[in-house]
């Protein structure tokens, strides 16, 4: 297992993200973990408390359309569906009826290959193959390839 796992892809969007803001191409931002501070152990140390359940991972507005999306990382040929939770799925679900853009973004480490998914092709996968694993090649075939570009950002915003 990878330690560490999806910082590298969080750092390149939240770079990203920056860009946009400063270009004013869209406001998009990282969404943090809901955690009560119960004590402060050191300066670098807390004991904190989960108080609710995450949201997906970015939130923000392109063009007047409101974008939610998360980022996952995989180092094996495949994307396992399980990666995203229950509750998560349902709020890209219904985010994307009410006319939200919804997406993920997959890093495949194993081939150095960034991929914009529209929550879409999950879904068709799920209703058709009725299996978790979506390898590689099919989100290879079906979604938008992300290349890092300078300054070392993945533009996602003209894949969608």
């Amino acid at each position: 297992m990878i330690k560490n796992r999806g910082i590298y892809l969080e750092e390149l969007i939240n770079r990203t993200n920056i860009f946009y803001q400063n270009n004013n191409i869209a406001f998009i931002e990282k969404r943090y973990l809901p955690i009560k501070i119960i004590k402060k152990i050191n300066d670098n140390i807390i004991l904190g408390k989960l108080i609710d359940k995450s949201l997906v991972d970015y939130s923000g507005i392109y063009q007047g359309k409101h974008i939610e999306f998360e980022a996952k990382e995989t180092n094996k040929k495949y994307f396992n569906i399980r990666q995203i939770l229950t509750h998560q799925f349902k709020y890209l679900i219904k985010a994307n009826k009410l006319g939200a853009k919804t997406f993920i973004i997959i890093y495949f480490s194993y081939f150095d290959e960034f991929y914009l998914v529209n929550l879409d092709v999950i879904e068709k996968w799920i209703i058709n193959k009725q299996k978790n694993k979506i390898p590689y090649e099919y989100i290879k075939d079906n979604c938008s390839n992300l290349d890092i570009e300078y300054p070392g950002i993945i533009n996602y915003i003209k894949k969608i």
